[in-house]
Formats: structure tokens, sequence, C-alpha cells
């Protein structure tokens, strides 16, 4: 199974379409995620049809911020569970009959919206039967090692962050590859 998550600071360019088509390409997957897509509506529409997958989900950007597109092959089946502003809940059916539930996330940078993500993306929340995945930019850190600036890493920010990993017992596989791509 392959997933690609991509915060694309915009989806609307002629520059994102072609870097998008070729990530497609190159890697093929069966799930391919958008967040920070800052467009909505029907140029969002247009944008996910020329992008080539079969299907796909959006939560729209409000105004020039956000925004978090799902787009997937039909090979799977894929179920809305929970949609909010900040995070979409699935239930992904692969063809071999197994099931689990994946959330793609976008955090955002106000601190105290944030915290609203932590408290609506809980297993007695949301819908959590099989193996759990999320991924996405939550605009938190674990670690200090995870910021460009370790000695200003905004640790109040952050606390909420590591509390909520720990209280869902989730586990964070950690990084390969580069640290910082921007």
């Amino acid at each position: 199974m392959k997933i690609i998550t991509w915060n694309c600071q915009g989806a609307a360019s002629k520059q994102f379409l072609r870097a998008a088509k070729y990530l497609l390409n190159e890697h093929r997957p069966e799930i391919f995620c958008l967040m920070e897509t800052k467009t909505s509506s029907t140029n969002a529409d247009a944008v996910c049809s020329r992008l080539g997958l079969d299907r796909w989900a959006r939560v729209e950007a409000l105004g020039y911020s956000g925004g978090i597109w799902i787009l997937w092959s039909d090979a799977l089946k894929l179920e809305i569970l929970h949609s909010n502003p900040q995070f979409v809940h699935l239930l992904i059916k692969e063809n071999s009959g197994r099931q689990w539930n994946f959330s793609m996330v976008y955090g955002s940078p106000s601190l105290h919206l944030r915290r609203r993500l932590w408290r609506a993306l809980s297993r007695n929340k949301v819908q959590v039967n099989h193996p759990w995945l999320i991924t996405g930019d939550f605009n938190a850190i674990v670690s200090n090692e995870e910021c460009s600036n370790p000695s200003n890493p905004g640790a109040h920010r952050n606390g909420d962050f590591r509390n909520w990993i720990f209280d869902e017992a989730l586990i964070d596989p950690g990084l390969t590859g580069q640290r910082f791509t921007w």
C-alpha cells in the first residue's frame, strides 16, 4: 500500500499540477493526500479530476487557508466516518479484505483551534475499530530535533500534542530521509 501525503501550500498553480502528476506517475500511490490546498469549490474539483485518480473527498479550504484532499484508486473502498475542518477520518477496505482506519490531519497554526483538534480526534469520538494510521501536518512537534530552530521550538505549543499521542496510545514511527523539505 502506497500513500503520499503532501502539504502542498496551494493546489491551484500549474507548478503544483506538474509536480503532483510527477509524484503520481513516479510512485503510483493508492491514496494521495493533500493539505493546505488553499483552493475549494469547483476549482478544487477541476484540479482533482486532472490528477487522474478515480475518486476524491475534500474538506474545503477556508478562504485561502487550510483544505484537505484525499484522492484514491478504485482498488480501495473508502468510507468517510468523520469530517472536521482539521481532519478526515476514514475506514479503508482493501480488496484483500483487510480493513483499517486512516485519519488525514491539517492542524491549525492557531493554538486554540489545534486544541480542539486534540479533543475531537480521539478513539472515543471517532470510530476506531481497526488498526489506525494518522498522518498529516499537525503544526506541532514531539521533540526539539523536529524544529528548524531547536533553541526556540515553542515547547508551550507542543505539550498538548505529546499528551494527545500518549492518551491515544499512538506510536510515532519516526522519520527517514530529509528532516526539512522547504
